[in-house]
């Protein structure tokens, strides 16, 4: 692509490349752009159409109800209506059937089967809701419903021809200006949005400040483009909107945090955490016990490039995986400091996560916690609590093991001897370090490390023990 073009070029661009992937691009002439009220967001026919398609078993009628429930979602303020919306994107909705022994679950996305889905593109669509009218760049809908929205500039010397700027034409992350006073209903349906000038491209949900859209460099997780890269659209593009690729960032790396009083958050995975994650996660998998040897590696993170929200996509991921029948999971950390963050990121996900996180509190509750549990669960705990001397093993090979600082001091799994001289003879001491005994405690779990400084000496090597 070209690094000069004004903002029709590069926004047709963009819906080639689309296309290219299978998108349908609707024309000005679609029956639903001619025929449309300006305040119609959601365009129904291909809401029903594929309401049958992914839910072939449900009765057509039911239908008609999920289209009211989404056209008004049962929530008052503007961040409470995306994530009721997105809840249902991602579990279905609940409809009453009085002519039914259950109310069926209606799914609107087949995450499974991306081509059973309806995927569209559309440009320059006019909104209004009473307002100023507003015409959004790039729709992508999803069975008739708008999930992402491009707001575009071109390359050009002028002061308002900038990603910045079409950051603050979508409304910032305000519900007082931009699109998002104008045309609030748009992003009820709001997965992210994309800002660009075709060699900048950044990514952000609604509650996002400028800085926090990021660029996505790379389309598989193996190369990275550089800052001088003349195709980082096109890898943005690649990257993100394959159909199956789109479907699984959506269910699986978009969430919501919620602090103590403040508005929630609603967090988009960064490229480096998607795939790094996506490794990890198939790693644990294919080296699980008992057919694996319960080493799963390690993630490798820099500071500062959101190493807990990577962990909680991880653990996400694990306990949605049917093939590990509820697992547990275990975060271990070897400072208090540490446990208290993570547990509190976690904490804050719990509605994500769907299970409340729980924190271990001296050597005995973690002793119980460890031998008992026999279910779905993450629990948290540092190493200097695993009583070397009362260890009742849990045999379960559905726990997973998710080490911090993995290079400081998860080792002395091997005994450690050494000789001390007395007055007539040599003393021999054996020694083992805290891995050996929660390895003694959980020995069929899988163990994951997440590091930012991998050691490799003579006696310490954290490759080797991951």
């Amino acid at each position: 692509m070209n690094d000069k073009y004004n903002e029709h070029e590069l926004e047709m661009s963009i819906i080639q490349m689309f296309e290219e992937k299978g998108y349908t691009y609707i024309q000005e002439n679609d029956d639903w752009i001619v025929n449309r009220k300006l305040d119609d967001f959601i365009i129904e026919d291909d809401l029903l159409e594929a309401l049958e398609m992914v839910n072939p078993k449900i009765k057509r009628k039911i239908f008609s109800e999920v289209v009211t429930k989404l056209k008004h979602l049962d929530a008052l303020s503007f961040i409470d209506k995306n994530r009721l919306f997105h809840k249902y994107l991602v579990d279905g909705i609940f409809i009453d059937d009085y002519f039914s022994d259950s109310n069926p679950l209606v799914k609107i996305i087949d995450f499974e089967n991306p081509d059973n889905n309806i995927f569209k593109v559309v440009n320059q669509v006019k909104f209004n809701e009473g307002r100023t009218t507003r015409i959004p760049d790039v729709l992508i809908y999803i069975n008739g419903i708008p999930l992402i929205i491009f707001e575009l500039k071109s390359i050009e010397d002028r002061e308002d021809a900038t990603i910045e700027n079409a950051y603050n034409q979508l409304g910032g992350n305000s519900d007082n200006s931009g699109y998002r006073y104008d045309i609030p209903t748009l992003f009820n349906y709001n997965a992210f949005c994309v800002i660009s000038d075709g060699a900048n491209n950044r990514l952000g949900t609604i509650t996002s400040d400028f800085e926090r859209y990021s660029e996505w460099k790379s389309v598989d997780g193996k190369e990275v483009y550089k800052d001088y890269s003349v195709n980082k659209l096109d890898v943005m593009i690649d990257g993100v909107f394959t159909k199956d690729k789109l479907l699984d960032i959506i269910k699986n790396n978009l969430f919501f945090i919620d602090k103590d009083k403040e508005k929630p958050i609603k967090i988009l995975s960064q490229y480096h955490q998607y795939f790094g994650v996506k490794k990890a996660f198939d790693s644990i998998l294919k080296n699980k016990r008992p057919n694996g040897d319960g080493k799963a590696g390690l993630v490798w993170h820099t500071q500062g490039s959101g190493k807990s929200f990577s962990m909680l996509m991880l653990a996400y991921r694990l306990i949605q995986e049917k093939s590990l029948n509820n697992p547990t999971i275990v975060v271990l950390t070897d400072r208090n400091d540490l446990d208290d963050q993570l547990y509190t990121t976690f904490s804050n996900a719990k509605n994500y996560l769907r299970v409340e996180p729980v924190k271990v509190s001296n050597r005995k509750d973690l002793l119980d916690k460890l031998s008992n549990v026999k279910e779905s669960g993450i629990i948290f705990t540092t190493l200097q609590k695993i009583d070397k001397d009362n260890i009742i093993p849990n045999d379960r090979d559905n726990i997973i093991v998710i080490s911090d600082e993995a290079h400081r001091s998860h080792y002395g799994i091997d005994e450690t001897v050494t000789y001390k001289k007395n007055s007539t003879d040599f003393e021999m001491k054996t020694k083992y370090g805290y891995e050996k005994y929660i390895r003694d405690a959980l020995p069929n779990a899988t163990f994951i490390g997440f590091t930012g400084t991998p050691v490799q000496t003579k006696d310490k090597d954290t490759t080797a023990i991951f």
